[in-house]
């Protein structure tokens, strides 16, 4: 027992790190510090998105309301319905169906694997050699080249069509790991977050140990007794997450990942979660028991922003929080300082160049370094705009489009409930030296009288005044400001469901305005496409090429995300479909057209299930049946009771039937 807590003392570090360690996490850490001061400003605005979203004045503003006494504080939820349209649009074009939002695809001269290429052409070139000899051993020199010709082509299709099914064994692999990540929520959270703030972002590819529990039948080895058993199956797999961008802080300098030298991301653990970081491969295990020792009420310490966030949330606020602050860097290392943390290098590599690597820190310790292991790409993080602004690394969310269109509305409504209370009833105005003794002129009800004394007669004890209604004018300052925020947004009140009154509201017109609507949503389907999916899925590629099971999966594959395209196309088709369907809705053409299938087609295009609301084949064919067995037993029961019209059977035919 002596010996266990000697060696479990052992195991604690003393907090004393070499020197190029600690040059390491002291490096670092002021550098996270200078990217944390550079985002200062961006913070405010997106805090002030979230209080827009919330339906909260911002704190200057209610401050002075307050001191306005009894005024109307009413908050116009508009810019709630603007974002959730936005998200709910993006979310139907994404996830449409189960619809698979990304395609992979061989490249249109697919390279396959050397060995497979070269046993592909050794096997097709024997089957020439030999088929010919057997035709004829005398073959012309220029017909086996003819027929060698033939070969390349019928090859070239050959690797063409392995590419495919590579392509699709491929899909198959990532579409299964996204299910098994959960991935289709943690996007939506993403991209609601890009909806409010105007960024999202999410991590891919990294591995993570996946923990599967099964039960299986084991006999007792003293008893002989059949029985299950709970076993654990740890299996590597790539991970998807979903980052809240309050916790990245990317290099203040940089426009896009493409340029940006490192980025932190923040994390804030529980003492539980921080200890368990000690069991994961490549941590400083000893490091992380001492800070544990040193640090029993954690060293996290809240951000202005995190206190704001609880307190628009409604969230009491604690004064320790016990959690521990620990920052994730992806980015340049130089090789030099790699070396010296025992990380290996490639014995040809020049120590001179920077290094893609991931550092952790916690308190200016350093608890984790190692090489970046994916290849393919730097930061494992993927971070969108909603609207991509020029020379801004963030992007523009709902509201901040609408930020002002918002709070002229605000305005104008406060003044115009404020307007409408004063006016709702006269004001008073009482002379009290005209007043009798004991007369209360705030006493006032209809059929009230008051008794007056002395003064001049002509002079009234009591005067109304009936303030002025200036309803009208408010309410145009505020349809206006609504169509601005219409027009700023590019998210027209039909889209979320305003009916106004010069509205189309036939079928084609109503598809001929969404499509309208569609337009400026592209960009932001096209931002996704380009700054999430792709990347995303290109990550978890280059995990499978690299670290994936199924060799028959990995070719010369590129990824190919489908959002705005399916945008495109579900507009254009819904469009041309709708015109079909007027051009051939006449009794001539009505017999030249499957009907059924292009309702069908219709449906679809406007994200209906056909199935639900158009008749299936099988059961028109059964209702049809049903018809003519009706029919036919309504002629049986007619001949039965000598009633059937003249032509039918025991009849005589009708004059001029011959």
């Amino acid at each position: 027992m002596i010996e266990e807590i000697s060696e479990e003392k052992n195991d604690i570090s003393d907090g004393v790190q070499d020197q190029s360690m600690q040059n390491l996490g002291a490096r670092l850490s002021g550098t996270f510090q200078e990217y944390k001061d550079a985002r200062k400003e961006t913070e405010s605005e997106w805090l002030k998105d979230l209080r827009q979203y919330n339906g909260q004045y911002e704190p200057d503003v209610l401050a002075r309301l307050n001191e306005a006494g009894a005024r109307s504080k009413v908050f116009v939820g508009l810019t709630r319905t603007k974002v959730m349209a936005a998200y709910s649009r993006i979310i139907d074009l994404l996830f449409q169906h189960g619809d698979v939002f990304f395609a992979v695809e061989s490249t249109p001269v697919p390279d396959l694997d050397p060995m497979q290429a070269m046993q592909m052409r050794q096997l097709a070139t024997a089957q020439v050699m030999e088929a010919s000899q057997m035709m004829d051993p005398n073959m012309n020199e220029d017909l086996i080249m003819a027929r060698m010709q033939e070969l390349e082509e019928e090859l070239k299709k050959a690797e063409k069509r392995v590419a495919d099914d590579a392509a699709e064994l491929m899909t198959i692999d990532i579409m299964d790991q996204l299910i098994e990540t959960n991935a289709e929520q943690k996007l939506k959270e993403s991209i609601l977050e890009a909806c409010i703030f105007g960024s999202g972002a999410c991590k891919a590819g990294t591995v993570r140990i996946d923990q599967k529990q099964s039960y299986s039948m084991m006999a007792d080895p003293e008893t002989g007794e059949q029985g299950y058993a709970l076993s654990i199956i740890e299996q590597p797999m790539p991970e998807v997450e979903s980052v809240s961008i309050f916790d990245l802080y990317p290099d203040p300098y940089c426009t896009s990942l493409d340029d940006c030298d490192g980025l932190f991301r923040r994390h804030v653990l529980t003492r539980r979660q921080f200890r368990e970081l000690s069991d994961l491969p490549q941590f400083d295990s000893g490091m992380i028991k001492y800070l544990l020792k040193t640090n029993r009420t954690g060293n996290h310490t809240e951000e202005e922003h995190e206190r704001t966030r609880r307190r628009i949330a409604g969230i009491n606020e604690h004064s320790e929080s016990n959690r521990f602050e620990v920052m994730e860097y992806w980015g340049c290392v130089d090789g030099y300082e790699l070396k010296e943390h025992g990380v290996e290098i490639p014995e040809d590599a020049d120590l001179s160049e920077d290094f893609s690597a991931c550092v952790w820190l916690c308190s200016g310790k350093v608890i984790k370094v190692m090489l970046n292991p994916i290849k393919g790409y730097d930061i494992p993080y993927h971070i969108f705009p909603y609207e991509r602004s020029p020379h801004q690394f963030w992007g523009t969310g709902v509201p901040r489009m609408m930020r002002d269109s918002q709070g002229t509305m605000n305005a104008a409504t406060r003044i115009w409930l404020d307007n409408l209370a004063m006016s709702s009833a006269p004001m008073v105005e009482v002379n009290t030296d005209l007043l009798a003794a004991g007369e209360d002129p705030t006493d006032i009800h209809p059929w009230r009288v008051f008794l007056r004394e002395g003064g001049d007669g002509s002079m009234p004890m009591v005067r109304w005044y009936q303030p002025v209604a200036n309803a009208n004018g408010l309410n145009q300052i505020v349809d206006i400001f609504r169509k601005f925020a219409d027009e700023t947004t590019s998210l027209p009140s039909y889209t979320h469901g305003e009916q106004t009154g010069g509205l189309n509201k036939t079928a084609t017109g109503m598809s001929m305005l969404m499509g309208a609507a569609n337009v400026a949503l592209k960009s932001t389907i096209k931002n996704i496409d380009d700054f999430l999916m792709e990347p995303m899925i290109t990550a978890l590629f280059h995990w499978n090429m690299e670290f994936g099971t199924n060799q028959k999966s990995k070719g010369d594959l590129r990824i190919v995300a489908r959002g705005s395209t399916a945008l495109v196309q579900k507009e254009v088709q819904s469009q041309r479909l709708l015109q079909f369907l007027s051009l051939v809705s006449n009794p001539m053409d009505a017999g030249l057209v499957d009907r059924n299938q292009l309702l069908r087609d219709i449906a679809q295009s406007m994200d209906i299930d056909p199935d639900e609301i158009v008749k299936s084949e099988e059961q028109l064919a059964l209702e049809q049946q049903q018809q003519l067995a009706l029919q036919a037993e309504a002629e049986q029961r007619a001949i039965a009771s000598g009633n059937a019209p003249q032509g039918e059977v025991g009849m005589a035919p009708p004059q001029g039937a011959f």
